[in-house]
């Protein structure tokens, strides 16, 4: 294989979290590059020793927990109220089932930032009872259906609430016509959507973007009484002008001018509405600055010399990291092997594991990566070989290059994906790396069902989260029966424990990519520091990026050194998780 088409083979894009309806919420929620590597082409057998026993799976018990609990450094003896727009049920004219169902995913992705402070509740705002405000310590609610009928006794509760209330984007006016008076007592009134397209958000001295094509709307607001309202965040067109208040606060009542999820991306205004709504939830937040680093796709073809410069490097200059690692290299159709079907475990390459050993015992924390990191013998979507395809979920190509999700491969149900995880774990077992207690999905893609059993075996994963609709129908999370059609993305500045009840540890850097690859730009350490930069809006966020051992430490030195720089203190996946 020449050096020219193993380049290529190193450049794998995520794959949109998105499928034929799903542009507007996941596209840039998620969108990065991801380059992975070909390993190296050292001489190996075509077919390497048979696969390991499958070892029994048992629930896991460390980080365990449910659907609305508490993530790493929140509270369960507190809960937030979370509630959402059901459009099919509470709009005057109700708007289409996608619609509908968006308004579920943002109210999914609102639970996921809620959990890092405390615990929550979800449930369409229709549901509201009289009162229920007195069960909860803070509410949010997220307005995305347009005039979406509000219950007049949710109205008075929010106008008269004692405790902390977060509403987010539209049908504030309900509110202001409910409640003669509220501008003078909150020091602030709307003003109808602004149609100048703001693209920037400034926030604790940081301008963030906000995409031109994301077409949620921003209220434009007037603030009246200065003494009594704190402007959070301000909105402004890309010339700096035409500036109005973006998130303001009064009293306890906060409110953001928009649903910020839509085309959110690095350095986006999202980074300011997860950090507005952990002050809201928990306002003792100390500042504190964390970073990541995971070196990628480790597989038994994995060069181990490339792979000790990486790992010398960061042990010695005390730096935590972990290791994502699939156990099982296949290349059925020989693709990157001259043509000739080649098969590798951990216990072929005695070297590599040696490598691994060493770097858990200088403190690398292994993460399991998937088991082969590709599925079967089709290409899915390039050429069948670990590290290059997706492994629990379909992809193909259009006739740009682009990735296109398809939905859950062939066979996929609970069992499958057990019996893969055990047999995957049997040759972490075999080889004396021990059990990996984090999973990270290849390429972040796997099904409702996958995601769900990756819950109750490790209880903690370390990626970027799909989430399906349908999958909290009233907003009781945990249904495998969802739209595969809509499919959206969210990545995180602080670890969470998500809507599957996974504890989640954030990766939201994402790494260098030397050239442009299919609907992705190449990506420098210099790119990579600045989303790191932007990252600091939030008081307690983590920096976290990836990296693949065949770049060589050079690259690595510079992301090392440039994130030190900015105030962040190196940790590790252990440390993040104990909030």
């Amino acid at each position: 294989m020449s050096g020219d088409t193993a380049i290529e083979r190193r450049r794998l894009p995520v794959g949109v979290r998105l499928g034929a309806v799903t542009v507007v919420i996941a596209a840039a929620v998620v969108a990065t590059v991801f380059v992975v590597g070909s390993d190296s082409e050292a001489a190996t057998p075509e077919t390497g020793s048979p696969a390991a026993a499958p070892v029994p799976l048992a629930a896991s018990t460390r980080w365990s927990g449910i659907p609305g609990e508490a993530g790493p450094g929140g509270r369960n003896d507190r809960r937030t109220l979370v509630l959402y727009d059901d459009g099919r049920r509470y709009a005057p004219n109700p708007p289409a089932a996608s619609e509908a169902q968006r308004a579920q995913a943002y109210a999914m992705f609102t639970a996921n930032l809620v959990s890092r402070a405390n615990a929550w509740r979800m449930h369409p705002v229709g549901d509201y009872e009289p009162g229920e405000a007195n069960r909860y310590q803070s509410i949010v609610y997220i307005g995305s259906v347009y005039d979406g009928l509000l219950p007049q006794h949710f109205l008075t509760d929010v106008a008269n609430a004692r405790i902390p209330v977060l509403w987010i984007g539209g049908n504030i006016w309900q509110l202001f016509d409910r409640t003669p008076g509220l501008d003078k007592r909150l020091g602030w009134t709307w003003g109808g959507y602004r149609t100048d397209r703001p693209t920037t958000v400034n926030y604790r001295g940081f301008p963030l973007r906000r995409s031109e094509f994301a077409d949620t709307g921003v209220m434009g607001l007037r603030v009246t009484d200065p003494r009594r309202t704190q402007v959070l965040a301000e909105a402004s067109t890309p010339d700096g002008g035409a500036r109005s208040p973006w998130a303001v606060r009064s009293g306890q009542f906060s409110y953001l001018a928009e649903v910020p999820y839509a085309y959110a991306a690095a350095q986006d205004r999202y980074l300011a509405a997860a950090d507005i709504l952990l002050g809201t939830l928990a306002p003792e937040t100390v500042e504190r600055h964390r970073a990541l680093v995971r070196i990628e796709d480790v597989g038994p073809r994995t060069d181990p010399k490339q792979l000790r410069a990486i790992t010398d490097y960061l042990a010695g200059r005390g730096v935590p990291f972990s290791l994502a690692v699939y156990p099982y290299y296949a290349d059925p159709q020989g693709k990157a092997n001259n043509g000739r079907p080649t098969f590798t475990r951990l216990v072929d390459r005695p070297e590599l594991v040696e490598v691994l050993r060493d770097a858990t015992r200088r403190g690398g924390t292994l993460i399991m990566h998937g088991y082969s990191h590709q599925n079967g013998e089709a290409a899915n979507p390039y050429d069948g070989v670990s590290a290059s395809d997706y492994e629990f979920y379909g992809a193909r190509t259009d006739d740009r290059g682009n990735v296109l999700l398809t939905g859950p491969v062939p066979g996929d149900s609970p069992e499958w994906f057990r019996d893969r995880i055990a047999t995957g774990l049997g040759e972490f077992e075999r080889v004396g790396l021990g059990r990996p207690e984090m999973f990270e999905f290849p390429h972040y893609g796997g099904s409702a069902v996958d995601y769900h059993e990756v819950t109750s075996i490790f209880g903690a994963r370390y990626d970027r989260g799909s989430y399906y609709a349908g999958q909290c129908p009233g907003g009781l999370c945990g249904s495998t029966s969802v739209s595969y059609d809509e499919v959206y993305g969210q990545f995180f500045p602080y670890a969470v424990r998500d809507v599957y009840g996974s504890v989640v540890v954030p990766e939201n850097v994402g790494n260098v990519a030397p050239a442009a690859f299919n609907q992705h730009n190449s990506r420098s350490e210099a790119d990579m520091l600045a989303d790191a930069r932007a990252n600091r809006v939030v008081r307690d966020s983590v920096a976290s990026f990836f990296y693949h051992p065949f770049l060589g430490t050079a690259g690595l030195a510079k992301l090392v050194d440039g994130i030190s720089e900015l105030g962040y203190r190196f940790a590790s996946p252990g440390d993040i998780m104990h909030g």
